[in-house]
């Protein structure tokens, strides 16, 4: 499982705006210097992968590390194959594989190096963010 596959590009420090644990996804948040989970279904953006191997939580207003590059598991929201596109799955910070459909976009975060077969799984993912159209 993606636990083991960890070799992640240096992490940036942001204050947190929502609760959040290692693995998860999170967007800009709504001031300088500052992260969250998404607010809306399916975004289109992305700002980094959270960072706390101890397993602790961060409350809001705790500082947090983000991964942006690297190799790093993240947390599936719903089965995943290996070599899957990964996107966030809505307001959880969650992953999912995207499914693009003709003429919308799809912010990916990475490409998935392993399976995950279910809700909570981690999956270890090549953290490569772009914009991607259907």
């Amino acid at each position: 499982m993606g636990l083991s596959r960890r070799n992640p590009g240096p992490a940036l420090s942001f204050l947190s705006q929502s609760t959040l644990t290692d693995g998860l996804c999170v967007v800009v948040g709504s001031a300088d210097n500052t992260c969250a989970l998404p607010a809306g279904a399916d975004p289109v953006t992305f700002l980094g992968v959270v960072k706390r191997e101890d397993g602790s939580s961060a409350a809001s207003g705790d500082t947090v590390d983000l991964i942006t590059s690297g190799i790093y598991p993240l947390v599936a929201s719903a089965a995943i194959s290996r070599g899957d596109k990964l996107a966030i799955a809505g307001t959880s910070g969650k992953v999912k594989t995207s499914a693009i459909g003709a003429g919308t976009n799809s912010f990916i975060v990475g490409i998935a190096l392993e399976a995950a077969a279910a809700d909570g799984e981690r999956v270890a993912a090549m953290i490569l963010p772009h914009l991607m159209q259907g």
